[in-house]
């Protein structure tokens, strides 16, 4: 079904997503007084719901690179509140239009931004994963460790379990996002979306993250996580670890605009 004229870019490029590079089939869903997502998704049970979220630089940003200045900022590698929020109402927007989650919930991210878009793609894995960075002493090297760590804190997907993934497009990067605390997390690793991605090297999940991608995790969930030395002694004893640190990390970039001489 042809795209309307009221989509979005980021909109657009989620239809022909599905549409050509999954052969299946996209119906814009109606909106009434309140927002409902943006896709239907058919063409294999139990189809999709799709909302599309995007990040633009913010305006002070545009204003001081207009001006000819150098724009810097500062953003944190873990939790975002941009993301949060973003799923959240994505999350609302889906019960809306699909009563009783007989479809896949599908969150779409387009990071739109200008600046530190590598940080801003580590802020939404950090978001969907509660990851913090941990900074440690190896005894063997001698030397400061520092290495990431799974639901150091409770991350959008442990406790929204009805999300199933989120697709984040970085440019011309394009990444699956999978769920593993929904209950469909079997079902969906079966759908054609999570085999395409499976075919481009994988879709990014929790227990790749922490098997192949050198990531610490939090076992037990049980623990107090918003205590910060309860964390630091857990990973302590599971990871046998001296000196942990739970650190809260910014990235800092500089941009300017050049003009090419005539």
């Amino acid at each position: 079904m042809t795209g309307g004229i009221d989509e979005s870019p980021q909109e657009k490029e989620a239809r022909r997503f599905f549409e050509e590079g999954l052969h299946l089939i996209v119906v814009r869903v109606p909106s009434a007084t309140l927002k409902t997502p943006d896709f239907f998704v058919d063409g294999e049970t139990p189809g999709y719901v799709v909302e599309v979220k995007s990040r633009f630089d913010d305006k002070d940003f545009l204003e001081e690179l207009e001006l000819g200045a150098t724009a810097v900022r500062g953003r944190a590698l873990g939790h975002a509140r941009w993301t949060e929020d973003n799923a959240r109402s994505a999350r609302k927007q889906m019960l809306r239009g699909d009563i009783g989650r007989k479809r896949f919930w599908i969150l779409w991210f387009a990071i739109e931004c200008l600046s530190s878009t590598d940080a801003m793609f580590n802020q939404l894995i950090g978001t969907l994963y509660g990851v913090r960075q941990v900074a440690y002493w190896d005894e063997a090297t001698q030397q400061n460790h520092g290495r990431e760590c799974l639901f150091a804190v409770p991350g959008v997907f442990e406790r929204w379990p009805d999300l199933d993934g989120a697709i984040v497009t970085v440019g011309d990067a394009i990444t699956l996002c999978a769920n593993e605390f929904s209950e469909k997390a079997g079902l969906f690793q079966s759908s054609k979306l999570y085999k395409s991605f499976a075919q481009r090297g994988g879709p990014v999940s929790a227990s790749d993250l922490e098997a192949n991608r050198g990531f610490l995790s939090i076992a037990d969930r049980s623990i107090d996580r918003r205590n910060e030395n309860v964390v630091r002694h857990y990973l302590s004893q599971r990871y046998c670890l001296k000196g942990v640190h739970i650190l809260n990390i910014e990235a800092y970039s500089a941009s300017v605009v050049l003009t090419r001489d005539a």
